[in-house]
């Protein structure tokens, strides 16, 4: 059912004109407005009393009275109007005792659409609650048909705003809340009402009594659920705690660790407040924990960006299902999903570009074999002074290497075996440093 503004409209009556002042007259248009009326036709009042009893039983004075031809059922402006005036007495807390005419047997294709609307408009007011459960909407969606059906049964319906079955439409957003602010859990209020209303739907001809006991039974248990004891909640709050601890201590990415401190640890405790060590929906917190972290790092092999793709849509129904637990605001978790996205798309992007092959790591005895006249080597001396000295010698066999500087008072030689074991030791390092053909050096 669309609750937007579809063109439908409610004529709207003034109050009737021996009766109505001014002030009265701006009242109800005032009321009109709020209630999302934006387009009001303004019409012949309409007396609810005159049109609920035959014309022809009107008393008239005077000598050219004529008598009504035909009786006056009830019509699509009477409708309208004892609605109206409804939605008054329920903004006021005034009891209702107006009563309508009976629903015309013959088809009035303006009657039933203003009766439509209407309906439409009550289910609409619920329909919009963010607290109400999704479950509890399309439940209530199945039940808008007979409601319908007895409203034209019951005209008591449009007239009493405390018919039963609007009471329970007007009621049903505040005894979730207040199921839920007494520490009881939305699904099971959501399954209570979806059991008891199934019973309802199953007669044939629903009438006001049963949804009399349907509202009392759903008011005992919304105000009747327990508190959760200090005792329950904390030992949810140990349990919760411990399992984020075991997460923080491990390397995981910061998105992750941040997001479990801030936001998880509250749906750890949330979900076990109700379910056990064992049961799935405790297993199934602490699972996408570790698949949060998993996602965030680098992947390398094209198998493990393929799940990757694959399990990004689930993890976010996930994470979502669980902050819905905790009734975490959409704009308090847009920042969140905007890092991750982001950082899915880094990590995506780099799996597309090839890594470059790990260089391999030279040896000491490679290094010193690549040595050419005009390298550099630092030796550092027992003493701790670290002198720089100059390759400008290597025997034809390489069997030894003069090393000299213009501050040396003499050569150091030195076998490539004893400069390796130097180079290992730490007492030497390699500084390449080869002279090109300009003359120039070159690192």
């Amino acid at each position: 059912m669309d609750t937007q503004n579809s063109g439908k409209v409610i004529p709207f009556f003034s109050p009737r004109r021996d009766e109505a002042t001014e002030q009265d007259a701006m009242r109800d248009l005032s009321l009109a407005r709020r209630r999302g009326f934006d387009t009001i036709d303004p019409v012949v009042s309409v007396s609810p009393a005159a049109a609920a009893r035959p014309k022809a039983a009107l008393e008239v004075s005077g000598a050219h009275a004529k008598p009504a031809e035909t009786p006056a059922g009830l019509t699509a402006p009477c409708l309208s109007a004892v609605f109206i005036e409804s939605l008054d007495d329920m903004i006021r807390a005034v009891p209702c005792e107006r009563t309508v005419a009976a629903w015309p047997r013959q088809t009035n294709a303006a009657l039933d659409k203003v009766a439509v609307d209407i309906v439409d408009m009550l289910f609409g007011f619920v329909l919009e609650e963010p607290i109400v459960p999704r479950g509890i909407k399309e439940t209530l969606m199945r039940a808008q048909l007979p409601i319908l059906q007895l409203a034209m049964r019951d005209t008591r319906f449009f007239a009493d705003w405390q018919h039963p079955t609007r009471l329970l439409l007007n009621e049903l957003p505040a005894l979730v809340r207040t199921s839920i602010e007494r520490g009881g859990e939305a699904g099971e209020f959501e399954q209570r009402f979806a059991k008891a209303l199934a019973t309802v739907l199953d007669d044939l001809a629903p009438n006001a009594a049963a949804f009399a006991t349907l509202l009392e039974s759903m008011r005992a248990y919304a105000h009747d659920t327990p508190r959760i004891d200090d005792s329950s909640d904390g030992q949810a709050w140990e349990r919760a705690q411990a399992v984020a601890r075991e997460f923080l201590e491990r390397p995981l990415p910061q998105l992750a660790r941040d997001f479990v401190a801030d936001l998880w640890l509250d749906v750890l405790q949330r979900t076990a407040l109700t379910y056990a060590d064992d049961s799935p929906q405790w297993q199934d917190a602490i699972a996408v924990i570790d698949e949060l972290a998993w996602s965030l790092t680098p992947k390398e092999a094209q198998d493990e960006r393929l799940r990757l793709i694959g399990q990004i849509p689930v993890l976010l129904s996930r994470l979502n299902r669980g902050l819905d637990l905790i009734e975490l605001p959409r704009e308090e978790r847009r920042p969140f999903f905007d890092a991750l996205i982001e950082i899915h798309a880094g990590v995506l992007r780099s799996e597309l570009t090839p890594t470059a092959p790990p260089q391999p790591v030279e040896s000491s005895r490679d290094q010193v074999m690549r040595l050419r006249r005009g390298d550099w080597v630092q030796f550092a001396q027992a003493d701790g002074q670290v002198s720089r000295e100059r390759l400008t010698w290597i025997s034809p066999q390489r069997g030894i290497l003069v090393f000299s500087n213009h501050c040396a008072q003499g050569a150091i030689q030195i076998s490539p075996d004893e400069l390796v074991a130097r180079v290992d030791d730490g007492s030497a390092m390699l500084i390449f440093d080869q002279i090109d053909d300009a003359g120039q050096h070159t690192a």
